[in-house]
Parts: structure tokens; C-alpha cells; sequence
């Protein structure tokens, strides 16, 4: 059995008395997506700013294909393949919608990859930066139309469900190993976040890793594959998102009426 590509082991983390998070344990699988769940102050986003090392563990540890992580500074970490995607969606006003995903292009180098000619034999070939962010490009605006009808449109003017489209396209430029969604769904309206999970699903299905946090929690055990529940920093409990979703005594305890 493949080991994941993320685990945390014993997270703690403090600001200052308040102990914020207590001891948590998580791993993602590679090619899976992992929900976050839990209510305001459960400690998801400063789990995942921990990950991102936005902000420092007290202690604990966090393991990133299976090199220790822990305390390791954020550009470290965008190089090896940790991309956000934060709350807020942090938009760049000012650029463009396409000039926005090619800042999240900046880490991408050349690369080479292998071609079979006609006769048989494989060769390796190099493709150049220019081309990488242009291929990488063309693979957003596969996921997301709406981006490059509006490529040429300043990003401040798109609607809110489009400025989220934006900032998960930005984070995808960068080829992340594992993408972070840090509330992917906040304040967008009911037919929005369904397309928003529609095309998550997509990112997923093509081969992507995903740790999400989310409020949403229904929408979340539909896509997800595994599912930790937070309560006041403290995992409350875990488990297949399918499994969860069948047992609605467990929804409703932990995670409130179906709205």
C-alpha cells in the first residue's frame, strides 16, 4: 500500500492562551479529496494555514510525501507542491482575468516528458516554460468556460461565484501535488456552490489531490472520498464521506439539519 501524501500527526496549535487547535491527526490519500467539516471556530482554516505554513504549530508534526514539512516556510512549500486556494479569494484588482491565473504561474519550470515516433523509440522532449503556461492555461479554461469568455475582463468586476471559479484556476496554474480549498463555497448562492462542487469533482477526476475546508457540510460528503469532522480542535469524528452520508443521525449530531 502506497503511503499518503499528507499526513498530521498530533497537531497543536496556540495563539497565544488559546489553544486553538488540541492534537489533531489527518492524512489525505493521493487522488483523493478530504473534507474538513465542522461549525465557526472548530479550528478547519487554522488547520490548513498550519498545512501551508501560514501560521506555526506549537507542536506536532506534518508530513508531505513523506518529507517532514513542519515549520518549513510557505515559498518552500508552493515549490514542492502545496498550492492554496484561500478564503476570501484574494483577487488581484487591477489585472486581468487571465493575467490573475498567470500569477499563479510563476513557480513552473521547464520540463520534459517522453514521446514515442513513429518507429517505436521513445524520446524525451523539453517543453519550455512559455509552453508549460500556456498548456496549463488551456487546461483551466477547460474547467471553467466562463474564465476565458472573461479572459480580457478586470478579475475585481466578475461576479462572486466567478472571482471563486478565478482563484481555484489561479491555484491550479501552479500544478499543485495537493491543492488546498480554504471554503471554496463562502457566500456564494445555492445553484453556484452546486457548480462549484460540480467542477471540484472534475479537478479530482483528473488525477488531483484535495484537502477542502468546508461549512457546506452535504455538499462536501457528496464529493468527498474521507471526511474529519472538527469540534472546538478536536476531531469529533471520521470516516468515508459515502458512509456519512447514509447515516443521518450521525449528520444531524454532528453537523446540523439538512437545509
Amino acid at each position: 500500500m502506497s503511503r499518503p501524501i499528507l499526513e498530521v500527526r498530533d497537531l497543536v496549535i496556540d495563539y497565544g492562551i488559546i489553544r486553538a487547535v488540541k492534537g489533531i491527526n489527518l492524512t489525505v490519500e493521493k487522488g483523493s479529496i478530504v473534507a474538513i467539516l465542522g461549525a465557526n471556530g472548530a479550528g478547519k482554516t487554522t488547520t490548513i494555514k498550519a498545512i501551508d505554513a501560514v501560521v506555526k504549530p506549537t507542536s506536532g508534526s506534518i508530513v508531505f510525501d513523506g518529507e517532514d514539512i513542519t515549520g518549513k516556510a510557505p515559498y518552500k512549500l508552493a515549490a514542492k507542491g502545496i498550492i492554496q486556494s484561500p478564503e476570501g479569494r484574494m483577487i488581484l484588482k487591477g489585472l486581468t482575468v487571465e493575467q490573475n491565473l498567470m500569477v499563479g504561474a510563476y513557480s513552473l519550470k521547464p520540463e520534459r516528458s517522453a514521446m514515442t515516433l513513429p518507429d517505436g523509440t521513445t524520446v524525451l522532449r523539453k517543453i519550455g516554460v512559455r509552453k508549460r503556461r500556456r498548456e496549463v492555461l488551456d487546461e483551466v479554461y477547460a474547467y471553467f468556460p466562463v474564465l476565458k469568455e472573461r479572459r480580457t475582463q478586470q478579475a475585481s468586476t466578475l461576479s462572486g461565484g466567478e472571482q471563486q471559479m478565478l482563484a481555484i484556476g489561479r491555484a491550479l496554474m501552479a500544478r499543485p501535488k495537493l491543492l488546498l480549498l480554504d471554503e471554496p463555497s463562502l457566500g456564494l448562492a445555492p445553484l453556484i456552490v452546486q457548480d462549484i462542487f460540480r467542477i471540484i469533482q472534475k479537478i479530482k477526476e483528473s488525477g488531483n489531490t484535495i484537502l477542502m475546508v468546508e461549512q457546506n457540510a452535504f455538499q462536501s460528503l457528496k464529493i468527498a472520498d474521507y471526511v474529519y469532522v472538527l469540534e472546538l480542535g478536536k476531531v469529533k469524528t471520521e470516516g468515508k464521506a459515502a458512509d456519512m452520508l447514509e447515516d443521518a443521525a450521525l449528520v444531524e449530531a454532528y453537523l446540523g439539519k439538512q437545509k
